[in-house]
C-alpha cells in the first residue's frame, strides 16, 4: 500500500494527535499548536469550566457524562449506568438485560439514594495555603498532618453554608500545586434510558478493548431539582434541571482525518513513576491482581447462573471485576511487548530516567539539589515491596466482603468521631456521612451472602497462610476466639444481623465503646482488624508526608529535561484531550481502519454475547433509508476511533468536534495501549467511541423514542 493510500486508510491527519490530558488553564498556551490542529474555537473558551463547552461537563462521581439538552438531559455510557440498573432490578424484572425507555418524562426512573451529578463551577490556586505551616525541617509525619488540615480547612470554609456544592483540593505534579475545585450536588437523577445489554455490552469480554467495535454503549439520564431551581434530593414535585450550558449535537458525526477532542474526569494515570515500580508492577502486582480477579470471577459467574435474582445481585460486580482483569492482562502484554512486539515499557522508562540522570549529574547544583531525592525514593519504593505482598493480602480481604466494609467502615468512622472535624481522615468528617449512610443502604441491591461467602474465604485463607513473621495477630486471636476458621465463617454468614440496612445504618450511630463491646461477628472481625491497621495507616502517613517533600523535586528535574509544557498526571479532574480520528497497525501487515458501521453488528450477530436483538437486526434492513446514513461511508456510522489520550474515568466523556458539538462518547481503549497509563505510545495509544448518529440511529430506528429525538433538535425525519 502508498504511504498515501495508508493515510486514508487510517485516517490521518496532516497534524500529528497531541498526547496530554490538558488543565483547561493549559489550553491557551497551546493556542497556535490547537488551531493547526484544527480547532475552530477560540482556545480560551476552554479554560472556562463553567463556559461553553465545558460548563456541559459532568462527572457522575466513577464516570464523565455531558448536558445535551436544555432540560437536563445527560448523556454517559450504558456500562456506567449498570450500578443504576442493578438498583431498579429485582426478581419480576432485570434491567440489566432488557434495558429500559421511559415512554414520556413521568416515567423516567429514580435511580437511588446517594446518585448524584456534579458540575464545576469554579477552579482557584491554593497551592500557598496548602502548604501554609510547612518548614524545611518539619517531620514527613507532620507535614502530611498539616497538608490535610490545611486541605481540610479550606473544603470546609468552600462548603460553609452551601449543602448543595462539594469542593475538594487537588494536588498536581506530585504536590508542586493545589486546586480548590467547587461543583454543584444535583441529586435527583433518573434514568431515561438504557439500552439493552445485547447492545450496550455487545461482545461482553471478547470485544472488550479490542478493535473493531460494534457497542451501542450509551444512556440517557435526566437531572432534576426543586421547583425553584435549587439542588434537592430526590421527590416527586422536582422539575427537570435547567443547566446554564449543553452540548449541541452535530448529526454529521465524525469522520477519518477530523480533529476531535474529549472534556471529561479521567481517573489515574503513572506516566511519573519509575522504571522500578513499573517493573514491580509488571512482576508481582499485575500478575497477583490478575490471579485473584480470576478467582474471584469464577465465582461470581458461578453463583450468577443459579438464578435470575443472583444474576440481577450480581451483574454490576461481574462487569467491574470483568473489566479490570483484562485491563490488567493488557497492562501485563503491554509492559512485556508482547502486544506489538514492540520496546516493553520498562527499558523505554528506564532509557527516559538515564537522561534526566545525565542532566542532573552534568551540573553540581542539580547534583545537589535533585541527586538526593531520587535515591529516598527508590528507598521508599524498596521498602513498599518488601512488605507488599503481607499488606495486599490483608488489603483483598478487607474488601472482598460487603459485611465487613460495612463494619469497618463503622469501627473507622467512630473512632475518627472522637477528632475535631478538621483533624479526620479524609473521607470520615462530617460531610461524609450522608454518602456513607447512602452507600449502606444501596448495599442491599447487590448484597449477595453465598458468592460473598466464597470470595471472602479465598481471601481469609490467603491471610492466614502468611509465613510467622507476616500474620496478623489479632486476626490469629478473632479466629481462635471464634472456635477456628469453620467456626468464624459459619458464624458470620449463618444469620447476619447487618445484611439489613436498618442494621448497618444503626452502626453509624455507635461510639467506638459500644461497637468494641459487641458480640456481633463481623463487628467483632472490624475492631481486630483496626488494632492492625492503624499502626499501619500512620506509617502510610509519614510516608505520604515524605513524597509530598520528594515528588514535586522529582518532576521539577524532569520538567528541567520537557521541551514545551508538561501536563500533569490525572487525578479524577476535568481535562482535555485533543487528536484525531485515526486508525494504526496493530501489528506487521494488519490495518486497523478507523470506523465500523451498523453492517458489522449485523455480521456478529448470533449466539451470546453477540445476541443483537431481533429489532435491531430488522431496522438494520432499512439502514439505507435512515437519516443517520452516511452515503459516504455506505452505512450507519457504529464507533470510532482517536488518538486522544484518555483513560479509566472518561467512560462517557463527550467527545466533541473542532466547534465543541457531540460527535459520539468514549466508552474503551485499544488492548494493544493499555500500558499507555503508565507511559504514552503515539502510534499504539487508540480510544474507542460510540458515533452519536448509531446513537440517535437506536432511539429513532430501533426504539421509536421520537420524543427524546425531538428534546434533542431531531424531530421526525
Amino acid at each position: 500500500m502508498s504511504p498515501t493510500l495508508l493515510a486514508l486508510s487510517l485516517g490521518l491527519s496532516p497534524a500529528v494527535a497531541d498526547e496530554g490530558m490538558w488543565l483547561p488553564e493549559q489550553l491557551p498556551a497551546k493556542a497556535e499548536e490547537l488551531r493547526a490542529m484544527g480547532l475552530e474555537l477560540d482556545p480560551a473558551e476552554l479554560a472556562d469550566p463553567m463556559g461553553r463547552p465545558l460548563g456541559s461537563i459532568v462527572t457522575m462521581g466513577f464516570c464523565s457524562a455531558s448536558f445535551i439538552s436544555p432540560d437536563g438531559l445527560v448523556a454517559t455510557n450504558h456500562h456506567c449506568v449498570t450500578g443504576y440498573l442493578g438498583y431498579l432490578s429485582d426478581e419480576a424484572r432485570d434491567l440489566n438485560d432488557t434495558g429500559h425507555l421511559a415512554g414520556s418524562r413521568a416515567e423516567e426512573l429514580w435511580v437511588g439514594p446517594g446518585s448524584e451529578v456534579q458540575v464545576v463551577e469554579k477552579i482557584t490556586d491554593v497551592t500557598a495555603e496548602v502548604l501554609a505551616g510547612l518548614r524545611k525541617r518539619t517531620e514527613d509525619f507532620d507535614r502530611e498532618r498539616i497538608i490535610a488540615r490545611n486541605q481540610a480547612g479550606l473544603v470546609a470554609a468552600c462548603e460553609e453554608g452551601r449543602p448543595s456544592v462539594r469542593c475538594q483540593v487537588v494536588d498536581y505534579f506530585g504536590g508542586q500545586q493545589y486546586r480548590l475545585i467547587e461543583k454543584r450536588r444535583l441529586r435527583d437523577v433518573r434514568l431515561v434510558y438504557a439500552p439493552p445489554d445485547s447492545v450496550g455490552n455487545y461482545g461482553d469480554e471478547i470485544d472488550n478493548w479490542m478493535w473493531p467495535r460494534h457497542t451501542g454503549d450509551f444512556s440517557l439520564l435526566r437531572v432534576y431539582v426543586a421547583p425553584d431551581g435549587s439542588a434537592a434530593e430526590h421527590a416527586e414535585e422536582n422539575v427537570p434541571y435547567q443547566p446554564p450550558q449543553h452540548l449541541e449535537i452535530n448529526p454529521e458525526g465524525a469522520s477519518p482525518g477530523d480533529f476531535v477532542m474529549v472534556a471529561g474526569y479521567p481517573g489515574r494515570t503513572y506516566r511519573f513513576r519509575s522504571a522500578r515500580q513499573m517493573r514491580f508492577a509488571r512482576d508481582v502486582s499485575y500478575p497477583l491482581r490478575i490471579a485473584l480477579s480470576e478467582a474471584i470471577l469464577e465465582v461470581l459467574r458461578r453463583h450468577s447462573a443459579e438464578s435470575d435474582e443472583a444474576a440481577a445481585k450480581l451483574a454490576p460486580s461481574i462487569g467491574y471485576v470483568s473489566n479490570g482483569l483484562k485491563y490488567s492482562q493488557g497492562m501485563l502484554d503491554g509492559f512485556r511487548g508482547g502486544v506489538s512486539g514492540g520496546t516493553d515499557v520498562v527499558t523505554r522508562k528506564a532509557a527516559a530516567e538515564a537522561r534526566v540522570q545525565a542532566w542532573i549529574a552534568a551540573d553540581k547544583k542539580r547534583a545537589k539539589r535533585y541527586g538526593p531525592v531520587f535515591t529516598e525514593l527508590d528507598a521508599l519504593q524498596e521498602v513498599y515491596e518488601a512488605r507488599y505482598e503481607a499488606e495486599s493480602a490483608i488489603g483483598w480481604m478487607m474488601y472482598s466482603a460487603d459485611l465487613l466494609g460495612a463494619a469497618h467502615g463503622a469501627v473507622r468512622w467512630a473512632t475518627e468521631q472522637e477528632k475535631p472535624d478538621l483533624d479526620r481522615d479524609a473521607g470520615f468528617q462530617e460531610r461524609d456521612r450522608e454518602q456513607r449512610l447512602r452507600r449502606l443502604e444501596r448495599m442491599q441491591k447487590s448484597l449477595h451472602l453465598p458468592s460473598d461467602r466464597e470470595i471472602f474465604t479465598l481471601m481469609l485463607d490467603r491471610v492466614l497462610a502468611q509465613p510467622e513473621g507476616e500474620r496478623v495477630k489479632p486476626l490469629d486471636e478473632w479466629v481462635a476466639a471464634m472456635g477456628g476458621r469453620d467456626a468464624a465463617l459459619d458464624a458470620l454468614y449463618a444469620e447476619p444481623s447487618l445484611a439489613t440496612a436498618e442494621a448497618r445504618l444503626a452502626l453509624m450511630d455507635a461510639t467506638i465503646a459500644e461497637l468494641r463491646a459487641s458480640t456481633d461477628p463481623w463487628v467483632s472481625l472490624a475492631v481486630a482488624l483496626e488494632a492492625h491497621l492503624a499502626p499501619q495507616r500512620r506509617r502510610d502517613k509519614a510516608e505520604a508526608g515524605a513524597m509530598s517533600r520528594l515528588e514535586p523535586l522529582a518532576i521539577e528535574a524532569l520538567q528541567g529535561t520537557t521541551e514545551g509544557v508538561l501536563y500533569p498526571d490525572a487525578n479524577s479532574s476535568l481535562r482535555i484531550t485533543v487528536g484525531h480520528v485515526r486508525g494504526y497497525e496493530p501489528e506487521d501487515g494488519l490495518v486497523a481502519l478507523p470506523q465500523t458501521t451498523l453492517s458489522g453488528v449485523v455480521a456478529k450477530a448470533g449466539e451470546w454475547p453477540f445476541d443483537a436483538p431481533a429489532p435491531l437486526l430488522e431496522a438494520a434492513t432499512r439502514a439505507s433509508e435512515s437519516r443517520w446514513f452516511d452515503a459516504e461511508l455506505g452505512d450507519v456510522p457504529a464507533n470510532f476511533l482517536t488518538t486522544l489520550d484518555t483513560t479509566g474515568g472518561n467512560s462517557g466523556s463527550a467527545t466533541l468536534d473542532g466547534r465543541g458539538r457531540l460527535v459520539g462518547l468514549i466508552f474503551d481503549g485499544n488492548y494493544e495501549a493499555m500500558s499507555a497509563d503508565w507511559l504514552f505510545d503515539p502510534e499504539m495509544t487508540r480510544s474507542i467511541h460510540v458515533d452519536v448518529r448509531y446513537m440517535l440511529w437506536l432511539l429513532e430506528e430501533v426504539e421509536e423514542a421520537g420524543w427524546i429525538l425531538e428534546e434533542l433538535g431531531f424531530g421526525p425525519g
